[in-house]
């Protein structure tokens, strides 16, 4: 980030200030890539890959190549591996990233490769990620198995602002950046002592963190590890991208982007709130609640109010019942057949609703 002031004397000798401030916008994201059936990936020849499912971070799509015999004949013994950039930009997209491998037993991730900030426009990588007799002989490999981790930084804009002047000083302080030291740790994994297996994956996370942002994982991590050893924890009954978006939540203080499919937001947000009333996160539910009710509609309404007996969340219900209260919505959810989902997984709910009409 970069900051400019500038000031002006008027004739009357009044001194004028301004300062602004250059600001880059980064979006950083995690892919993991399990090779399973490690020995057999090596009947690919040289030159070959095996290209991960695509993923996004930071607006773009992207994808893992591995070659297992390596992109050359030079490179043969090593195993190669890009981020290849999916589609192409025909001005390249700035990122950073770095390629780990994590351990079987949960230890932190090890980094291998790291590019320290290129314009991509295809693919950037290392062709000697690690000799294949290394890997052979490592704890990453079990069970002809490993996995990859690839923690990807995009800056996806550079913005100018005005801010404010301190008065006595000759620039304004930079805008608030612990949110993204705390992202850029997490995203990289550096000094983690949590290991987190949800739905198949592995998260790494700092205990220190955890603890101070909830007060369940305070006291289910309190007393536990010491002596730089990593703490394993097996969450039950949460799918991996809801405890990223929480654990990107804890160390950012922000919901992920929704991107502009409703859908999208409509299934997540409720699991969010169910994780925040699972590790006793007062915030992060009310700010939950706050993006339902944006998405209330006569299509969503049923769902939604069912959700918010459930779960106990008032100010969503309350959102719901005005919505209903206007006979136009009520005619649009009838159609729909929504009222009558209502009835059948939250009967009380719609006591309350007619109660509301009837006060009116």
């Amino acid at each position: 980030m970069a900051t400019a002031a500038s000031t002006t004397t008027g004739g009357g000798g009044g001194l004028s200030r301004s300062a602004s401030a250059i600001v880059a916008v980064t979006e950083s994201g995690q892919h993991q890539l399990r090779i399973d059936g490690y020995s057999h990936t090596l009947d690919v020849p040289t030159g070959s890959d095996i290209k991960s499912p695509p993923f996004r971070v930071g607006g773009h799509s992207w994808r893992v190549c591995y070659y297992p015999n390596g992109l050359s004949s030079a490179w043969s013994e090593y195993i190669s591996l890009f981020l290849r950039l999916d589609g192409g930009v025909p001005e390249g997209v700035w990122a950073r990233h770095t390629f780990s491998l994590l351990s079987s037993e949960g230890k932190p991730p090890v980094p291998y490769f790291t590019n320290t900030g290129k314009r991509i426009f295809t693919d950037w990588g290392t062709s000697a990620l690690i000799r294949r007799s290394e890997l052979e002989s490592s704890e990453h490999l079990r069970g002809d198995s490993f996995t990859i981790r690839c923690d990807v930084t995009v800056t996806k804009e550079i913005q100018t602002r005005s801010v404010d002047v301190v008065v006595g000083a000759g620039a304004a302080p930079p805008p608030p950046e612990l949110h993204r030291h705390l992202a850029g740790l997490l995203a990289t994994g550096e000094a983690a002592d949590v290991a987190f297996e949800v739905d198949g994956r592995t998260f790494m996370a700092h205990r220190c963190v955890l603890m101070a942002r909830s007060p369940v994982l305070h006291a289910q991590l309190s007393g536990g590890g010491g002596g730089g050893s990593t703490i394993a924890v097996r969450v039950e009954d949460m799918e991996a991208q809801d405890f990223e978006a929480l654990l990107r939540y804890m160390y950012t203080d922000s919901l992920p982007e929704m991107g502009g499919e409703q859908g999208e937001a409509a299934a997540m947000l409720p699991d969010l709130v169910a994780a925040a009333n699972r590790y006793g996160m007062e915030r992060l539910r009310l700010l939950c609640e706050d993006r339902l009710r944006e998405l209330v509609d006569a299509r969503t309404v049923a769902a939604i109010l069912a959700f918010a007996g459930e779960h106990h969340c008032h100010g969503l219900k309350d959102a719901c019942l005005r919505f209903l209260s206007d006979p136009e919505n009520l005619r649009e959810v009838v159609k729909t057949n929504g009222l009558e989902h209502v009835s059948k997984s939250c009967p009380s709910v719609l006591v309350d609703l007619i109660a509301k009409l009837a006060a009116e």
